[in-house]
């Protein structure tokens, strides 16, 4: 849920959380295997909420990349379309391959969220 007040961001703007602690929901929207390498396969999150711990304005994202495998660390579902809840870090990084150097990014700062924990939900979406 998106409040009224929420701007629709982009992943910039993750910058003002760098390091910081933060909840996040997302629903899982598309699979991409890297080829040549499995640990680099990779999940789109959409719809994505990032709050920061233990309060703090959401950040609404339109869509994230996350690694497979940092979701796989911490038992979450890989179910396609659907929403999953997990706790994070916001991270700084420098794009130095891939679409980047044809986008003109390489070497940019670019942020992420490293999935830490899983939160658990009831079917209501309650903790």
């Amino acid at each position: 849920m998106v409040h009224e007040n929420s701007v629709i961001r982009h992943r910039e703007d993750l910058r003002f959380l760098d390091g910081t602690f933060v909840e996040c929901s997302g629903r899982l929207k598309e699979f991409r295997r890297h080829e040549k390498r499995r640990d680099l396969d990779s999940i789109c999150l959409v719809n994505v909420i990032v709050t920061p711990v233990p309060l703090g304005e959401s950040i609404y994202l339109d869509h994230i990349w996350v690694l497979k495998k940092q979701l796989s660390k911490i038992d979450i579902p890989l179910i396609q379309n659907s929403r999953i809840f997990f706790s994070a870090k916001v991270y700084s990084y420098r794009r130095l391959g891939g679409k980047s150097i044809d986008r003109g990014l390489y070497g940019l700062e670019d942020y992420g969220i490293l999935p830490i924990s899983k939160i658990k939900r009831d079917e209501t979406g309650s903790r």
